[in-house]
């Protein structure tokens, strides 16, 4: 009788995996995801391939936590921006930098390997985008009804957004310019805050 095929068992630990995750995050960010291969990962992390394979199922897998992890992060913007105890002029400053601090740290190295190494993982990114423009969007209506923003149609605002965001995600455009994403984000609202405040 031949040998049983025996089935992997994960153990797939939340607490551990978001351990993990957070110690693996800067090291991908920063470094680009073909520098830091399964082999990499085991280093950073002082375990055995055997036991990081018990709580992830590939580097697929650890690539897309933490992908989804600096997601949550950047999405901290959301209740910013929609806090009507504060002006909308401060809300928006607020907003710009609590995105602006969570992007100054992805290089454009991992821009580039995501998109070549696990494109499919990219529509993350594209899933942050649409939620984005849509909260701006909504920002962008209300500030205007309250008369606080100049009366320009919103969905050309957010178009001009969005236009932006595809260069903003283009690793080589930003390279061949020699910015980065923090410095390209920082640039671009602060142009578009003092653009759309009325003037007095």
């Amino acid at each position: 009788m031949g040998r049983q095929s025996l089935v992997k068992e994960r153990i797939k630990d939340p607490r551990k995996r978001e351990l993990w995750v957070d110690e693996l995050l800067p090291h991908f960010i920063q470094r680009g995801i073909k520098e830091v291969p399964i082999d990499e990962v085991v280093s950073i992390l002082g375990k055995s391939k055997a036991t990081v394979y018990k709580h992830f199922e590939s580097h697929h897998e650890i690539v897309s936590l933490v992908i989804a992890k600096k997601l949550d992060d950047l999405k901290h913007f959301v209740p910013i921006l929609s806090d009507q105890s504060k002006p909308y002029q401060d809300r928006y400053m607020l907003a710009v930098a609590c995105i602006s601090k969570h992007l100054g740290d992805i290089s454009n190295v991992f821009l580039s390997d995501l998109k070549d190494i696990y494109p499919d993982l990219w529509n993350l990114i594209n899933s942050f985008k649409l939620m984005a423009l849509t909260e701006l969007k909504t920002f962008y209506i209300s500030g205007t009804q309250a008369g606080t923003f100049a009366d320009l149609d919103p969905d050309l605002m957010v178009l001009s957004d969005e236009l932006f965001f595809d260069v903003l995600t283009n690793p080589e455009f930003l390279a061949s310019k020699g910015l980065n994403l923090q410095t390209a984000f920082e640039s671009y609202f602060k142009m578009r805050f003092y653009g759309i405040l009325k003037q007095i």
